[in-house]
């Protein structure tokens, strides 16, 4: 870590703490919050806003020293895109201003959801056209390439998890995952399969997300490790995937103590999202050929 990189730090910790956040407060009308959950809530912000700050310094570094993103640093990219999306509208309320705009509810509320999200899909397919194209440039040792490639990724994942898995969180479990016949009452253990299939289905895309990220993220260091040498990793990528591990504990905590049978389905629906994000990564080539830092006393 140089001088430069706590500036921008220093820099980005303030633009974090005034970049406004739109999560509402705590309802009058429930009991107050435990301590835990407030620390847990309060890890979370911190967590993620650290991926802004990593975020900027990316950013910096790669418009000093040029080279491309190396794969643990796209774990604080996916952060700071989450943190972005707490600065503009959700995907419903996109529709609701779609309303008051036309002035008419006509259209139907679900199609409506599909129909803004695939804008934001089709500007994810341009930013990841974009990106590729930006990678060969920074390859050759572009520095505005590589600094518009880590903006790139940024903004990819905002519109991806914005719009796409936004509407497949609220909408394909109602489509894919059909209720049982009859009164709820009656549906038994039926409606416990039924829930959890659904909430398999929410997060599918999100998990996904994260989990092509994480292999990523694994596969180099698997093959250098396969190779028996250890090159040398950069302070970002550290920092990056420490940021990250605290993220996924405090997410953890979340999950209270259920059942065998949902124990066991959640740990089959992890063990299946890691098996595939790891199949989808090789297949794309993610963290393959990682890129030596283009500086290797400073970067």
């Amino acid at each position: 870590m140089t001088l430069a990189d706590l500036a921008v730090m220093v820099a980005g910790v303030a633009l974090v703490m005034a970049i406004p956040s739109r999560a509402s407060g705590w309802s009058l009308f429930l009991p107050p919050p435990s301590i835990l959950f407030l620390a847990v809530i309060g890890g979370l912000q911190l967590t993620v806003g650290f991926g802004v700050v990593l975020a900027l310094v990316m950013l910096f570094r790669r418009a000093r020293y040029g080279g491309l993103v190396r794969p643990a640093e796209r774990l604080a990219l996916g952060l700071a895109a989450l943190r972005l999306l707490d600065v503009v509208p959700n995907l419903d309320e996109a529709v609701n201003a779609y309303y008051a705009a036309v002035g008419s509810k006509t259209l139907d509320f679900g199609v409506a959801r599909w129909l803004l999200s695939a804008p934001a899909a089709a500007a994810v397919v341009l930013a990841v056209a974009g990106s590729a194209l930006l990678q060969r440039r920074a390859r050759d040792g572009s520095r505005a390439a590589s600094s518009l490639a880590v903006v790139g990724i940024v903004g990819g994942l905002c519109l991806w998890f914005w719009g796409p898995c936004e509407v497949a969180r609220l909408e394909l479990p109602w489509l894919l995952v059909p209720s049982p016949q009859g009164d709820p009452s009656s549906w038994g253990w039926r409606g416990s399969v039924v829930d959890a299939l659904r909430a398999a289905v929410a997060a599918g895309p999100v998990a996904l997300t994260w989990g092509v990220l994480v292999a990523a993220t694994i596969r180099p260091w698997w093959a250098d490790r396969r190779r028996g040498h250890a090159p040398a990793r950069v302070w970002t990528e550290r920092a990056a995937i420490a940021d990250a591990t605290v993220a996924a504990l405090l997410l953890l905590t979340f999950v209270g103590p259920q059942g065998s049978v949902h124990l066991a389905l959640r740990v089959s629906w992890l063990v299946g999202i890691g098996l595939l994000s790891w199949g989808i990564a090789g297949c794309l080539g993610l963290g393959r050929d990682p890129a030596p830092p283009a500086c290797p006393t400073a970067c």
